[in-house]
């Protein structure tokens, strides 16, 4: 069973209750985790997050990552060919109702249940926020749920919000954009397929280790 988040309370500042975002269910000590691996970093690093002391923090849901790859660009099967990252999770870091940051955990090799605290981001939590508050004004979430994930393209430098529907998707890409393609502004499969088929094409055909 998925848990649905009304954007508002947590991850937006509209004040409008529309949009329905399904997250996935991490396993039960996954908030505590990424909580006490926040205080730690912090601990050692406390300028980040904007000086916020732990106490005013919290951890909201979370969601996962799924990878791509050029290949899966050129035989137009972007989103059903993308795999989910190994057993990681992240977690949006709240202060108030702003997000913060993005805590990213992974489970242990052996038996894949135990999780540690792998890294904590912060400029990409600005953006999502971002793709979140452009995703609660779109028609189509107000129309049915959808399952929010993160998409990382990384060979040809391309990460979006991804919005898995039981009917369509919607992407929404985070910048930079290097004039691709527009930041925040929602696509559908086929629009960014087209937008990155060419430059999949001449990648793939590259000789290995070859740098632009």
């Amino acid at each position: 069973m998925k848990s649905k988040i009304i954007l508002c309370l947590a991850l937006v500042l509209s004040g409008n209750c529309h949009a329905a975002i399904v997250f996935p269910v991490a396993p039960e000590e996954g908030r505590q985790i990424a909580y006490e691996g926040v205080a730690s970093f912090l601990q050692m690093t406390p300028t980040v997050l904007g000086g916020a002391r732990i106490e005013e923090l919290t951890i909201a849901d979370p969601h996962q990552s799924y990878n791509a790859n050029q290949q899966d660009v050129i035989s137009s099967n972007l989103l059903s060919g993308a795999k989910l990252a190994a057993a990681r999770w992240r977690y949006f870091v709240m202060r108030g109702t702003n997000v913060v940051g993005v805590v990213e955990l992974k489970a242990d090799e052996k038996g894949g249940k135990t999780l540690k605290f792998v890294a904590l981001y912060q400029g990409l939590a600005t953006a999502m926020r971002t793709a979140l508050r452009k995703a609660e004004q779109l028609p189509q979430v107000k129309k049915q749920d959808y399952e929010f994930r993160y998409l990382n393209l990384a060979p040809l430098s391309f990460f979006a919000v991804w919005l898995h529907g039981k009917s369509d998707d919607i992407i929404i890409p985070l910048p930079r954009t290097y004039e691709r393609y527009n930041a925040y502004q929602p696509y559908s499969e086929s629009e960014i397929i087209k937008i990155l088929k060419p430059e999949a094409e001449k990648k793939i055909k590259e000789p290995a280790g070859m740098v632009d």
